[in-house]
């Protein structure tokens, strides 16, 4: 009988975890960034992860001409899309793999509420005939995906900007969100983005 009520009473434990709102806080300026706080308290950053990954110099050793090398061929995730696909390109990707993670948490999305959304597009290139045609290219990605996240799920503060610069050669992609749900739903919605970004990955050879 004390086995029956200690195992019943872990899994109410366990119940009231999954259904414990938390805030999410995602980025994208030329890599994902994810934070998660449970009640103000930072539970993961991305960020630290990657730097933890990072072992410290040693001091001792004598850098060769290798090394600095391949720190310059290191590039984030945006800038080797771009090279592969050009900016255009490289937004409709990002935007079709986060929609397409979307949809399959469609269900969930309803119970899951985005705080503020930031999307801040500048398009430019070294000519001003493509720099028109790409922002035209763009604002048929942006907003369709708007529309869809906002007949999905409840958004709050919007602040979108896109925009086309034509004194400018070199074009700005960047958002973040700030997202409030429950665990449950964090977990599916991991489960999705997982999927989703393997796909990314494998289909652009990345």
């Amino acid at each position: 009988m004390t086995a029956l009520i200690i195992i019943a009473a872990v899994l109410v434990l366990i119940t009231a975890l999954l259904f414990l709102p938390i805030s999410l806080f995602l980025s994208f300026n030329g890599d994902f960034s994810v934070k998660i706080r449970i009640g103000g308290i930072c539970v993961f950053n991305s960020d630290n992860a990657d730097r933890k990954k990072q072992k410290p110099p040693n001091k001792n050793k004598v850098e060769t001409q290798e090394q600095p090398e391949k720190s310059r061929q290191k590039e984030n995730l945006f800038s080797k899309l771009k090279d592969k696909l050009g900016f255009t390109g490289a937004v409709k990707e990002i935007l079709y793999t986060v929609k397409s993670a979307l949809v399959k948490i469609k269900k969930q999305l309803k119970k899951i509420t985005v705080k503020r959304l930031t999307v801040d597009i500048r398009v430019s290139s070294d000519n001003a005939a493509k720099t028109a045609v790409e922002y035209g290219a763009v604002c048929a990605a942006v907003y369709p995906f708007l529309s869809f996240l906002e007949s999905a799920a409840s958004v709050g503060i919007k602040q979108i900007n896109v925009v086309s610069d034509f004194n400018s050669k070199k074009p700005q992609f960047s958002f973040s969100a700030t997202v409030r749900l429950r665990i449950i739903y964090l977990i599916i919605a991991a489960f999705a983005a997982f999927s989703e970004y393997n796909k990314f990955k494998t289909r652009n050879e990345l």
